[in-house]
């Protein structure tokens, strides 16, 4: 896959309405010849920013295709990057194996020139262990904060870890096949999922389990949190909540608790998990589940919504404007390469 294509889509966003930076109007000074354009503002005022959210890197990563993004980003300068969870394959409770791939990790965070947020996933929690070495490494698993009048808030939905229902132990049970067949049916039509799993009491089972490890947990004290951030900035100019799971989608008294805070200002969440891109529209407020930068696809790989992108948001007045970037759809100034063969789709590991 060519990633060194993003750069050149600088001027596809424009087109698209989205804020690249061209200095404020001040900076404007036309020649003695009348110039031919149009008379609207310029972007990239004082008060204006942009930031780039990556999604899923894991479920049995493919080299490089994160890595790649990140250096693609960083030649779009952005204010910073912030991601949805999942950077590390985790799953485990050995040191060595964790310290080796957060290695890998915080080398690629480390080449770009602007911040990365990290904001945790289920492969990254999947026990106490990783919890405490996330804590001693990079900081706190949860917090808030401004960036010029908007709030960000990053939740974490493993908290505490829940070990019992990791993934990895439902592949081992019962085979990467069965596992892309029941994730496929419970993000595509329920009528054909029911069908589906009449036919099959192995499928129904293992959908039964996958729907039950579902979970979302949010301790008392990041409640908490988040009531105190949103009481220290009771007006921002929009608030953006990040998360790995999207807890809207299960039954989850914190989270409604959380919205219920949130329901007198402007806001936006992001997610992902599911390494496939879907877009809710709740109480006029954006849900979006990302897909994936370099996490195995979750579905067959014909579908529109199993894609390797990166989110662009740009932040002025009003409605902040989001565009997706497909890692495939931008190329550099020395003009198109030859598309290399897709990777083969297989069930994800979410």
């Amino acid at each position: 896959m060519g990633y060194a294509r993003i750069l050149a889509g600088l001027a596809a966003l424009s087109i698209a309405g989205v804020s690249i930076a061209a200095g404020p109007a001040a900076d404007y000074r036309p020649g003695p010849a009348k110039v031919a354009r149009t008379e609207r503002p310029f972007g990239g005022g004082a008060g204006e920013f942009r930031f780039v959210v990556v999604g899923d890197r894991t479920g049995k990563h493919r080299p490089g295709v994160f890595e790649g993004a990140l250096a693609e980003v960083d030649r779009l300068r952005p204010d910073f990057v912030i991601n949805i969870g999942d950077l590390i394959e985790g799953n485990t409770e050995d040191q060595a194996q964790i310290d080796t791939e957060w290695a890998e990790m915080q080398a690629a965070t480390g080449r770009l020139g602007i911040p990365f947020f990290y904001v945790p996933g289920n492969h990254d929690l999947t026990n106490e262990v990783m919890r405490a070495d996330w804590r001693r490494r990079l900081g706190a698993d949860y917090y808030s904060f401004t960036y010029k009048g908007a709030l960000f808030l990053v939740l974490n939905t493993e908290d505490p870890p829940q070990p019992k229902i990791a993934r990895l132990k439902l592949f081992q049970q019962y085979g990467a096949e069965a596992m892309g067949k029941v994730f496929h049916a419970l993000q595509g039509d329920p009528a054909e999922a029911r069908r589906l799993f009449a036919s099959d009491p192995t499928l129904a089972e293992l959908a039964e389990k996958v729907q039950g490890s579902e979970n979302v947990a949010f301790s008392a004290d990041q409640v908490k949190m988040v009531r105190e951030a949103l009481a220290r900035n009771p007006k921002p100019r929009w608030t953006f909540v990040l998360m790995h799971r999207p807890a809207w989608k299960v039954d989850s008294p914190a989270f409604r608790e959380i919205e219920a805070m949130l329901k007198d200002r402007p806001y936006t969440v992001l997610a992902g998990h599911y390494h496939k891109y879907a877009y809710d529209r709740r109480d006029g407020r954006d849900y979006i589940q990302l897909g994936t930068t370099g996490g195995m696809p979750g579905a067959a790989g014909d579908d529109p919504a199993v894609v390797d992108h990166v989110m662009w948001i740009s932040v002025a007045e009003g409605e902040p404007r989001i565009v997706n970037i497909r890692l495939d759809g931008f190329f550099d100034k020395q003009g198109p390469a030859r598309a290399a063969a897709p990777a083969e789709a297989a069930p994800a590991n979410p």
